[in-house]
This record gives C-alpha cells, sequence and structure tokens, in this order.
C-alpha cells in the first residue's frame, strides 16, 4: 500500500464523521489536498508503513517463487 493509502484510511474514520451524508469522491478530494498540505515530517510515519509494507510484499514474493 501506499503511503497516501495509510493515511486515508487513518484519516477517512474523521473526515466521513465531520461530513456525514458526502460520498466518497468528495471526501477524498478532501484528504488528498490535506495529504499535499502535509510536511515531510507529518508525512515521515505513513512512508515509514508503506515501505515496511513494500517490504513485506517483497519477503512473501521471494518465498512465494521459491515454493513454486
Amino acid at each position: 500500500m501506499s503511503a497516501f493509502l495509510y493515511y486515508l484510511a487513518h484519516v477517512r474514520p474523521v473526515y466521513t464523521a465531520k461530513y456525514p451524508g458526502s460520498t466518497v469522491g468528495p471526501i477524498s478530494k478532501m484528504i488528498s489536498v490535506a495529504w499535499r498540505a502535509l510536511s515531510d515530517d507529518e508525512k515521515q510515519p505513513f512512508l515509514d508503513k508503506a515501505n515496511a509494507d513494500k517490504e513485506r510484499y517483497a519477503r512473501e514474493m521471494e518465498e512465494w517463487m521459491r515454493m513454486k
């Protein structure tokens, strides 16, 4: 998953509570604007999660390819 998707999962409940009845499109647009406004330091926890997930995926794929 990308860092943005981790951020999206983290903040979506806040936005859906703040804007009840709003659909996925407008909420996603608001979240993407908020993501772009974050500093590099604010994005770092989500980047770390994405990198850890990428490493996990690579390990799992390597193991799967060996077992084929």
